[in-house]
């Protein structure tokens, strides 16, 4: 195989310009039903100050809390741009469109050797001032387990970690394996967040160590 045949091969799947087309209105549908959706947006760490800081980090959630990822986004931290690692697979190329209506820019990796290559990019954004977003249980799970590849960007740049999660009223399960929930139009939910700093996350901790930290910390503020 060529280079030029190796690098193709490589490269991440996209959705056609017809896909494309014939997803616009579900995307519509998707910006009106979160805008639909009130969010309160409270900080699990007990402090009475507000720790939300507006230097770029890492927002770090569940899988199965993702659709109102982007929204929560646009809404609290409006003067930042978020990037998401996603698959370079077909399935990474839906998600790519998703994330696009979500307001999240995509990285693209995980596609034979483009693991490598997607780090390299997610830290070069997060050097520019940017957010990324990490599920350290996705793509494919299992659900609720973290995995270190998730903490790998936090050693790597040394950057906070606001740990995120959604509690839900009117909402509805997937039968996914993550079991994904859809918040109901015009409900409420509240996001708890808590926002730590690198050397709270890792300190003496190696990467295994500052995973099952993570864990721990997300699964707290979970409430299912």
């Amino acid at each position: 195989m060529s280079e030029a045949e190796e690098g193709a091969d490589r490269a991440p799947h996209k959705q056609g310009p017809v896909a494309r087309f014939f997803l616009w209105p579900i995307g519509l549908l998707y910006r009106l039903w979160t805008a639909s959706i009130r969010i309160e947006s409270v900080d699990s760490s007990g402090d009475d100050t507000d720790s939300l800081s507006q230097r770029p980090c890492i927002l770090m959630l569940w899988h199965n809390r993702l659709f109102l990822a982007g929204e929560w986004h646009r809404r609290f931290r409006k003067d930042r741009t978020c990037y998401g690692l996603i698959s370079a697979s077909k399935d990474g190329a839906l998600l790519e469109t998703f994330y696009g209506w979500a307001g999240i820019h995509a990285v693209r990796g995980s596609r034979n050797r483009r693991g490598t290559q997607a780090v390299r990019e997610l830290v070069r954004v997060m050097r520019k001032g940017h957010d990324i977003g990490v599920t350290p249980d996705g793509s494919r799970g299992p659900c609720y387990e973290a995995k270190s590849g998730a903490l790998l960007v936090a050693r790597l740049t040394k950057a906070p970690i606001l740990f995120l999660s959604f509690e839900f009223g009117w909402s509805a399960r997937l039968k996914s394996w993550d079991r994904f929930v859809v918040p109901l139009p015009f409900s409420k939910v509240i996001a708890n967040y808590r926002y730590l700093g690198f050397e709270d996350i890792f300190g003496d901790r190696d990467l295994d160590e500052a995973t099952e930290f993570a864990q721990r910390v997300l699964t707290e503020m979970t409430k299912d």
